[in-house]
């Protein structure tokens, strides 16, 4: 699991369970137990925590769940095409999942390709340049991420490297 280093890391979370409940009902879905539990993972967890399927298994498999993993990509494929989470890749051929909220300031990542720690940063001067290009363009922005791979502190004081 990928650890995080947040902006901010207080509880930022809308009321998700309604809202949920009411976007998979106009979707003609339902709310089931195991959409509820992995969206209760996310709810618990502080903004910019981000997880990977594999997570998410191993999270509800410790507290005795039984889920497949087609089950959790389908929910969190679900809750992506919602736009409960934000689906990003982190590591090459690697997604993981975060909220996407408006409460949520957009930010951006530093990877580090040694240990996998994650820190968040926020910048606008790249969502302003990203509009200005998008928008320079004839081009209708959705979203921007930025994401700069490198070494941490800790892994290039390392003699690993």
């Amino acid at each position: 699991m990928y650890s995080h280093q947040s902006p901010s890391s207080s509880h930022d979370q809308p009321d998700q369970p309604d809202q949920f409940k009411l976007l998979l009902n106009q979707e003609g879905l339902r709310l089931t137990n195991q959409r509820q539990k992995i969206l209760e993972i996310f709810m618990d967890r502080t903004k910019g925590y981000h997880l990977s399927a594999e997570d998410i298994y191993q999270h509800l498999s410790s507290q005795g769940e039984r889920i497949s993993f087609s089950t959790i990509y389908r929910a969190l494929h679900i809750l992506v095409s919602l736009g409960v989470l934000r689906e990003i890749e982190l590591i090459e051929h690697k997604k993981y999942y975060e909220f996407n909220h408006p409460n949520i300031a957009p930010h951006h990542h530093l990877v580090c390709i040694q240990c996998g720690e994650v820190t968040e940063f926020e910048e606008d001067s790249i969502i302003d340049i990203s509009h200005r290009e998008a928008q320079n363009r004839n081009f209708s922005m959705l979203s921007c991420q930025f994401t700069i791979y490198g070494l941490c502190s800790q892994c290039q004081a390392s003699d690993i490297w």
